[in-house]
C-alpha cells in the first residue's frame, strides 16, 4: 500500500467508527457549549449575604443600606442573632455574613474603633473573594465618610485625612474582565481538545487491535508500519486543525477570550501540539483492545490532570513525582504555551521550551509506537 492509500483507508475507518465520531465531534462541540454555561457571566456579582444587626440604630441601618448598594453584595436577610445567620449559611440561602456589634453607633460617635465581623463560604473561591472584597470596599468608604463628617463637626474644615497624593489604578493587562473567562476557560478549552483527541485515537487503535487479535487483518496491519502510524497521526491532525479553527476562530470570540497570537506562530505551535497529542494517543492505544477503556481512562484522568496543569493550582506545590509526570503530558505544554501566546501576547521564541517538549513527546511516542506494533506483528 502507498501512503496515500493508507491515508484514504484511515479516513474511511475514522468516519465509519461511531464511537470515534461521537467522542471527537459530538464530545468536542458539547463540551464547548456546556462547560462555560455556569460561568458565562464571567464576573461574580450580587452575592447574597445575611447581616446580624446587634446595634439596630440609624447608623447601623445606614451602613446596611450602603452594603446592599454595593455592586458585589445583596443583603437578603437582616437578623438579630448569630444563630439565625448560621442556620441561613448552613442551608446555603446566603454565602456570606456581616455582623454589626452592639454599641456600633455609640463607639463611632465617641471616636472608638469598631470591629466588624465578615464571614464567607470559602468553598467557592470567586464567591468568597467577591463578598470579602465588597465588604472591605464598603467599610473603607463608610469609614472615610465618617471621618469627613467628624472633622466638619469639630471645625477642622481644611483637614482631609483621606487625601491621596499618589493614586493607585490597577490595569488588568492579561485579564481585562478580572473574571473567569480569560483566567481559566481559555485553558480548559485547549484541555478539552487534548482529551478528545487522545480518546479518539485510542478508540480507533483499540478497535483495530481487537480485530487483529480476533484474526482479522485490516489495512493497519497490512500496510508498511511507518505509513500506518504516520497516516493515523496525519488524519487526526487534519481533523483537529478544523476543530482548532472552530474553537479559536469562533468560540473564543463568542466567549470574549483574548486571541493575540501571531497566526504563523500560533499554527507552528498548534500543529506541534496536535501531532504530539496524536502520537501519544497512538502509543497508548497499542496497549488496548477494549473499545470502552479509552473513554473511561480519559474521564477518570481529566479532573486530576486539570489540577496539574498549573493554571488552577501552582505546579511547584505538587509533589516532585507529579511535577515530573506532568511534563510528559502534551496538555501541560499546550495550555501554558497557548496562554502565553494568546492571552499574554508572548512570542514563539519565548515558549520554545514547551515547543521542544511537545516535539520530544512526538518523537518518543512515535518510536515507542513503532516498536510496540512491530513486536505485535512479529508475535502474530
Amino acid at each position: 500500500m502507498t501512503f496515500l492509500e493508507v491515508v484514504i483507508a484511515e479516513f474511511k475507518a475514522f468516519f465509519s467508527n461511531v464511537s470515534v465520531l461521537f467522542v471527537v465531534f459530538i464530545g468536542s462541540i458539547l463540551y464547548v457549549f456546556l462547560y462555560p454555561t455556569p460561568y458565562y457571566a464571567d464576573v461574580v456579582r450580587k452575592q447574597k449575604i445575611v447581616v446580624v444587626d446587634l446595634d439596630n440604630t440609624p447608623l447601623s441601618k445606614d451602613f446596611i443600606f450602603l452594603v446592599n448598594a454595593s455592586n458585589n453584595l445583596e443583603v437578603s436577610f437582616v437578623v438579630q442573632s448569630e444563630q439565625q445567620a448560621k442556620e441561613l449559611l448552613e442551608r446555603s440561602e446566603v454565602y456570606g455574613q456581616l455582623s454589626i456589634p452592639n454599641g456600633f453607633e455609640k463607639s463611632i460617635n465617641n471616636g472608638t474603633p469598631v470591629e466588624l465581623l465578615y464571614r464567607a463560604n470559602a468553598s467557592y473561591f470567586l464567591i468568597y473573594g467577591a463578598i470579602i472584597e465588597g465588604l472591605n470596599e464598603v467599610g473603607n468608604y463608610f469609614s472615610s465618610q465618617l471621618k469627613k463628617k467628624r472633622n466638619a463637626l469639630l471645625g477642622n474644615i481644611g483637614v482631609n485625612s483621606d487625601e491621596v497624593l499618589v493614586k493607585y489604578i490597577p490595569i488588568p493587562l492579561f485579564n481585562p474582565s478580572v473574571g473567569y473567562i480569560n483566567y481559566a476557560l481559555a485553558a480548559i478549552l485547549v484541555f478539552i481538545l487534548h482529551q478528545t483527541l487522545l480518546a479518539g485515537v485510542m478508540i480507533l487503535s483499540a478497535t483495530h487491535n481487537k480485530e487483529y487479535k480476533n484474526g482479522k487483518q485490516g489495512y493497519f496491519y497490512i500496510a508498511p508500519l511507518f505509513y500506518a502510524i504516520s497516516a493515523r497521526i496525519f488524519v487526526f491532525s487534519m481533523i483537529y486543525v478544523v476543530l482548532f479553527l472552530i474553537y479559536f476562530g469562533v468560540f473564543f470570540k463568542i466567549y470574549g477570550i483574548n486571541v493575540t497570537a501571531n497566526s504563523f506562530e500560533f499554527w507552528c505551535f498548534g500543529l506541534m501540539f496536535i501531532v504530539g497529542c496524536a502520537s501519544l494517543g497512538v502509543f497508548l492505544g497499542t496497549f488496548m483492545t477494549n473499545i470502552a477503556l479509552p473513554t473511561q481512562l480519559i474521564l477518570l484522568s481529566s479532573l486530576p490532570l486539570v489540577f496539574m496543569m498549573g493554571f488552577i493550582y501552582p505546579i511547584m506545590l505538587l509533589p516532585v513525582p507529579l511535577q515530573l509526570f506532568v511534563k510528559i503530558i502534551p496538555a501541560y505544554h499546550g495550555i501554558n504555551g497557548f496562554i502565553r501566546l494568546n492571552q499574554m501576547s508572548d512570542s514563539l521564541y519565548a515558549i520554545m521550551p514547551h515547543f521542544y517538549a511537545l516535539f520530544g513527546i512526538f518523537i518518543v511516542s512515535f518510536s515507542l509506537s513503532y516498536y510496540r506494533y512491530y513486536k505485535l506483528r512479529k508475535n502474530k
